[in-house]
């Protein structure tokens, strides 16, 4: 999923820190170090025992779609709804944010 909001995808440990650099809502990095702390453990046994347990496997899933929901499916819809605005109510918007220049 990191790789697919912009990130290498090759150490999500990485690549969360690099997310965090660009300004990640703390909830979210904290939902991405769940899923890859508990899913580390789970596939490198450590000290955490997953076995049978059905909740936390919910709620990892759960995280997932959260981190989705924030970091794909909202930004799109947002812009999708962005760009449907007239030509100049946008460009009255970007000028406002440029300081009115």
């Amino acid at each position: 999923m990191c790789k697919h909001i912009g990130e290498r995808g090759k150490k999500i440990d990485d690549d969360i820190a690099s997310l965090v650099k660009k300004g990640l809502d703390v909830h979210v990095q904290q939902a991405l170090d769940v899923v890859r702390v508990i899913g580390n453990e789970a596939v490198h046994p450590g000290q955490i025992d997953l076995r049978d347990d059905r909740q936390t496997a919910m709620s990892l899933f759960g995280l997932v779609n959260l981190i989705a929901e924030k970091m794909i499916s909202e930004p799109r819809h947002v812009a999708e709804m962005y760009a449907g605005l007239p030509k100049e109510k946008r460009e009255a918007i970007e000028k406002r944010d440029r300081g009115g220049r």
